[in-house]
């Protein structure tokens, strides 16, 4: 596999420089990488740590320090990135990142990048990765603040030029052309690749994973073996009657809510202690967390759900035992990596599997952004791209060309667009929790070649994105059954209902601000000092991404609510947690760990964010695009949030898209 950086093409005196490294026996063009790897022993992902060879800098900086080791820090995307900066007396010798509480994955691609370029060129005029920007501007403004300290000139490292864009235009042959190396793409590339077919994957960031890095990592595993479901609580069943009662409401056929309710009887007559599941409860509840009565009569969504826990755990991910429940989806169904933050764990093992199975036709493009569709004769034969560094490439795909772009949570375009129920104005950035680049890329190509982009009329929203840094992996506490309470120190909802009605409460709310409220006897959610994302619990309150305290009253002091009012509520819910029957706000569900009563206490800080788009590009079932008229375009797949699916649901769809794609 040849993986191609953001600095540029493989020169043909890179080509000719090809020595042998230790990963498989395989010949592998050292400076045709870039980094790539999240931990800290690399791995073949980093094997240059400068991609592709640098085009020269024009000049050199002329420059006196006082030399010594100068530390500073900056905010990066969602943490302060601490940066050491050694320097001679007419040079930079070393830039280090000591510390940062960002995303490793996307991190660690901006330090090699950054810190290996401004020792090279001696110059703060270097190129942000694409996709980390924040961590790369933090990086750049901490190096500056050690300049000062050092008594150099800013401005002079500033006038230095960097690398030269590169007019260069590459032209490459492949079978299939997949844009984008989120979940979509690079479980598609794995399947073709495993197929024997010829596969690049162009990726507009400098770093795989997509979604995946930033979501919550989470999975809904329906039908899951027993030794992942919890035992069954009472307050388990006063949940189900709930849901079934909800679902009547909401128009689900009487048909499947008496389908599920025998099933639901049967599995405990039949001994059963566990949790109960089945793909037609599955369905049943996402039809009542999306408000859709005729998503309850289908099973494919569940089906795809198994499909990828399966997939995932076949290829090396271990699973968090007991399954959980989440925000707007409370029946514990929920399970994520051990031991990894967010999405990141699926990444690894995406990585570890392609290393092992070391396809010799599968490339990726790093830092090269799609820009449009080739077509000829009607059919869609490619695609053409430009590198960060200035390079374009123009890809020549024989049997087809994928689109796995993501969807458009980031355009204020496509939002108003497709969302105008929302009140989404084109102008105007929007909240959300994707990672940067779901822009509506594929929509946009697509639309060109005569693609119809259909609005389903509705977007998953996250109701507890935090404030400031729009993540989701910063919360203590969230167990599918938590308290919340808005900044007066009062509660506004049912926690346990549907995500969007979640979401649309916050919007409400004064400053459109809650937080999570939590306590020791949820600790049972933060094993290894982790909480239910992976995240390490003390990194998130050093970093205030998340607080704590030993009593309410100073908990209330740190997120500067009344701690009279916050008390009031905490033995009003307490008390709820007891009744066994609806509180004020109909919430029925309260298990064992839901009530808040000894400390140390919790709190994280939430709003509403866009989380994920459910619509765009129709496809049919071989994952050929449709236009207007319902007809097949030629050469041209889409798979993932571009069309709708759910980011992780798709890491099942490899093999289904491999068989679309060749028939």
């Amino acid at each position: 596999m040849i993986l191609r950086g953001r600095k540029g093409r493989p020169h043909s005196e890179d080509r000719r420089s090809i020595m042998q490294e230790a990963h498989g026996g395989r010949l592998i063009g050292r400076r045709r990488f870039i980094q790539l790897g999240a931990a800290a022993g690399m791995t073949m992902f980093a094997l240059g740590v400068t991609g592709c060879s640098p085009l020269p800098a024009t000049s050199s900086a002329k420059s006196s320090y006082v030399p010594g080791a100068y530390t500073a820090q900056a905010q990066g995307k969602q943490s302060l990135v601490t940066v050491e900066v050694t320097f001679g007396e007419n040079a930079i010798e070393a830039v280090e990142v000591l510390g940062h509480c960002e995303s490793e994955r996307i991190a660690n691609t901006a330090i090699s990048a950054i810190t290996s370029d401004i020792v090279e060129l001696q110059s703060l005029d270097v190129d942000a990765v694409t996709g980390a920007t924040l961590t790369s501007m933090a990086i750049l403004s901490a190096v500056r603040d050690c300049v000062g300290q050092a008594g150099g000139s800013v401005s002079d490292l500033e006038k230095v030029p960097g690398r030269e864009k590169s007019d260069a235009v590459e032209v490459i042959e492949t079978e299939v052309a997949i844009i984008g190396a989120g979940a979509a793409g690079l479980t598609s590339a794995i399947a073709l690749a495993e197929s024997g077919t010829e596969v690049l994957v162009m990726e507009k960031c400098g770093f795989i994973g997509g979604s995946m890095l930033v979501s919550g990592g989470r999975l809904q595993y329906p039908e899951a073996p027993l030794e992942y479901r919890q035992e069954t609580t009472e307050p388990m069943r006063r949940l189900f009657a709930e849901v079934m009662e909800r679902a009547r409401d909401l128009g689900v056929s009487e048909e499947r809510v008496s389908q599920v309710e025998q099933q639901y009887e049967q599995w405990y007559a039949e001994g059963n202690t566990k949790t109960f599941d089945s793909d037609e409860f599955y369905a049943v509840l996402g039809a009542v967390g999306f408000g859709n009565p005729l998503a309850a009569e289908t099973t494919l969504d569940a089906e795809s759900a198994r499909r990828a826990c399966e997939w995932v755990t076949a290829h090396g991910v271990e699973l968090e035992k007991p399954l959980l429940g989440i925000m707007g989806f409370s029946w514990p169904r929920s399970t994520h990596p051990v031991g990894r933050p967010a999405g990141e764990g699926y990444v690894d093992a995406l990585e570890a599997y392609i290393q092992s199975a070391g396809f010799p036709a599968l490339d990726i493009l790093f830092s090269t952004s799609a820009q449009e569709l080739l077509v000829e004769d009607g059919k869609v034969t490619g695609v053409r791209g430009q590198c960060d560094d200035g390079t374009t490439y123009e890809i020549h795909a024989s049997k087809a060309v994928v689109l796995a772009t993501g969807g458009y949570t980031d355009s204020p375009k496509w939002l108003a667009r497709l969302q105008p129920q929302y009140g989404f104005n084109e102008g105007e950035s929007i909240h959300s929790v994707a990672p940067a680049g779901h822009s509506g890329d594929g929509l946009d190509m697509a639309e060109e070649v005569g693609a119809a982009v259909v609005s389903c009329g509705e977007v998953m929203l996250n109701p507890y994105a935090h404030p400031q840094y729009h993540i989701v992996g910063h919360i203590i506490g969230d167990t599918g059954n938590p308290l919340v309470v808005n900044k007066e120190g009062k509660r506004f909802v049912n926690e346990t209902g549907k995500r969007t009605d979640l979401a649309l409460a916050v919007m409400d709310q004064p400053d459109q601000l809650c937080y999570i409220i939590a306590c020791d006897q949820n600790s049972n959610i933060m094993p290894d000092g982790r909480n239910f994302d992976g995240e390490p619990a003390e990194g998130l309150f050093e970093n205030g991404l998340a607080y704590r305290a030993d009593t309410l009253d100073e908990l209330a002091d740190q997120i500067d609510i009344p701690a009279s009012a916050l008390k009031k509520t905490v033995e009003e819910y307490n008390a709820a947690c007891v009744a066994g029957v609806p509180d004020e706000f109909g919430r029925t569900y309260f298990e064992e760990t839901a009530p808040i009563v000894e400390g140390p206490f919790y709190a994280s800080p939430g709003t509403w964010a866009v989380l994920i788009t459910v619509d765009g590009l129709t496809v049919d079932e071989r994952f050929r695009v449709l236009d207007d008229g319902g007809q097949p375009i030629a050469g041209l797949f889409a798979v993932g949030e571009v069309c709708g699916q759910p980011c992780l649901q798709v890491l099942g769809y490899g093999d289904v898209i491999a068989k679309g794609v060749l028939g």
